[in-house]
């Protein structure tokens, strides 16, 4: 079968090269999928880059999330095979989702909502189920509350964003240009902060007159977390999602302790099999109700891989970047 790997951590343009590998057969638990379309996410950046933790050498084979039909299972699967699914993938295992087929857990594989494309399904997993652990089972949003999401015009702030409007927040997002920004209220956003033009801090502060957003969402680290501190309410909670900027935040301990607030670290892949199933058949819910969706930034054949993790590297994307099998 056809795969992209990179045989040496780098840019993904530079790297990433596609090669003939066998079709992989699953054990155990595992399912093998039929991909027909991919999620491209920053952790694809990190990890060819040689920036994320969960690949520590090469070679890489990227691709977190996918859509497709079982068409194999190990004898301790709970999965159909000719079952359509959207899943997570074994891409630190080197069976990522840009390839014809791939690797996944059955534990993983979930339903797909009624009215979802194949593009719009390749890129709900991650964004949303990261989102629901943030911002829902450790953020413990409230009806009435201000939501800050920092780069809100990625898969991951699109979604927060949309999330935070369907748990009835008011949601201030931040963005880098008038595009983005206006590409962010088309998503709900109530306010968004050019910070191109205004610091954040002042622009929020503005905004809640003085109290600050009860949660930051925050998928950015850096400057953009040490803006988000001096905006955040008493006893508010910032979210710890990832570091998009390229570096965690540089955390202050008499900062925290003096403006009394939390610091809230959210990782999908800490919930029990339950809690995961029970989360997705909620998002299944709100999206076929029409309340979230995935906004589908721009579709990419299987022949550009590189240049679909391209586009996420620049941050030039609007929403979910596909690639299409």
């Amino acid at each position: 079968m056809k795969a992209w790997r990179a045989e040496t951590f780098g840019e993904a343009v530079d790297v990433l090269k596609q090669v003939e590998v066998p079709v992989p057969a699953p054990t155990g638990d595992q399912i093998q999928v039929k991909v027909s379309a991919a999620g491209v996410g920053l952790p694809d950046v990190l990890m060819i880059r040689g920036n994320y933790p969960a690949v520590s050498a090469p070679p890489v084979s990227p691709g977190q999330e996918v859509v497709g039909t079982v068409t194999a299972a190990g004898p301790e699967a709970d999965a159909r095979v000719g079952e359509k699914v959207m899943t997570s993938t074994l891409f630190a295992a080197g069976f990522g989702g840009f390839s014809e087929y791939c690797l996944a857990t059955s534990r993983s594989a979930m339903a797909i909502p009624k009215t979802f494309s194949d593009e719009e399904a390749a890129g709900f997993f991650v964004p949303y189920h990261t989102g629901y652990v943030g911002l829902v089972q450790r953020g413990q949003i409230r009806n009435g509350e201000t939501l800050l999401v920092l780069g809100g015009a990625g898969s991951s702030g699109s979604a927060a964003i949309m999330l935070g409007k369907a748990f009835g927040a008011t949601v201030i997002a931040t963005a880098s240009s008038e595009e983005k920004a206006a590409f962010c209220r088309s998503l709900g956003a109530d306010h968004v902060v050019n910070y191109s033009q205004q610091p954040i801090h002042k622009a929020v502060r503005e905004l809640t007159g003085g109290a600050g957003a009860q949660i930051v969402y925050d998928p950015v680290g850096g400057s953009a977390y040490e803006s988000a501190t001096k905006c955040v309410a008493q006893h508010g909670r910032i979210i710890f999602i990832g570091y998009g900027s390229g570096s965690w935040p540089k955390v202050d301990p008499l900062h925290v302790v003096l403006k009394s607030y939390s610091l809230v670290g959210a990782f999908a892949g800490a919930r029990t099999e339950e809690e995961t199933r029970a989360h997705h058949a909620h998002l299944v819910e709100l999206a076929e109700a029409g309340k979230i969706r995935v906004p589908v930034d721009k579709v990419f054949d299987f022949g550009h891989v590189p240049q679909a993790i391209d586009r996420v590297a620049k941050g030039d994307m609007l929403g979910k970047v596909v690639v299409r099998l």
